[in-house]
């Protein structure tokens, strides 16, 4: 749970979040948990996941040219598919992701065997946590969100991009692992 917050809820918003307002911190985090390690079980299979409502998470094959040979990187990106009005004021680099990567919802049936909780429990959960944040960053609050081995969905000069561990990076791409950090958006550099 290290680098979790919590958000207050008010009154007039409980009926928005019943779900995380029953569950314990420690219980959300271990549902995200798990699907940080559903993400990266996809993404190193190269499949791509959709977050529905946050963004979609996948592995792009890219051809950097040495000064001798041609090097095929494979890196993850991330596409942002939070609702615009609440990115009002926030600038986000645009990621493209190949016609031909698979690209697949989040599995809950899986999560939940994973979790140990029932499906709906899952599924409310992520979607409300994903309203939560989405809700934070239209009133200006500039929270992070990590997934966990992967990186960090975060905001700093009203840009709002995904950062990735430098083990994740690497360990999706061991054969040019450097040339992979080097071409993995950066967010100053859009």
């Amino acid at each position: 749970m290290e680098g979790c917050c919590t958000v207050a809820i008010s009154l007039e918003l409980s009926s928005l979040f019943p779900t995380l307002l029953q569950l314990s911190t420690k219980e959300a985090v271990a549902i995200w948990d798990a699907v940080s390690a559903y993400i990266l079980g996809q993404l190193k299979q190269d499949k791509g996941v959709l977050v529905a409502g946050l963004g979609t998470f996948a592995m792009v094959h890219e051809q950097f040219h040495g000064k001798e040979e041609v090097y095929v990187v494979r890196r993850p990106v991330f596409r942002l598919d939070i609702d615009v009005l609440c990115l009002q004021e926030l600038a986000f680099p645009t990621v493209v992701i190949p016609g031909n990567v698979k690209i697949k919802p989040l599995n809950y049936k899986w999560l939940s065997r994973a979790t140990s909780f029932p499906r709906h429990v899952v599924k409310d959960c992520v979607q409300e946590t994903i309203l939560l944040y989405s809700s934070q960053l239209k009133n200006g609050q500039r929270l992070s969100f990590a997934f966990k081995d992967i990186g960090v969905l975060s905001c700093k000069d009203d840009v709002l991009c995904m950062r990735f561990y430098y083990d994740c990076v690497t360990g999706l791409e061991s054969k040019a692992s450097r040339i992979a950090l080097l071409h993995t958006v950066s967010c100053s550099r859009f």
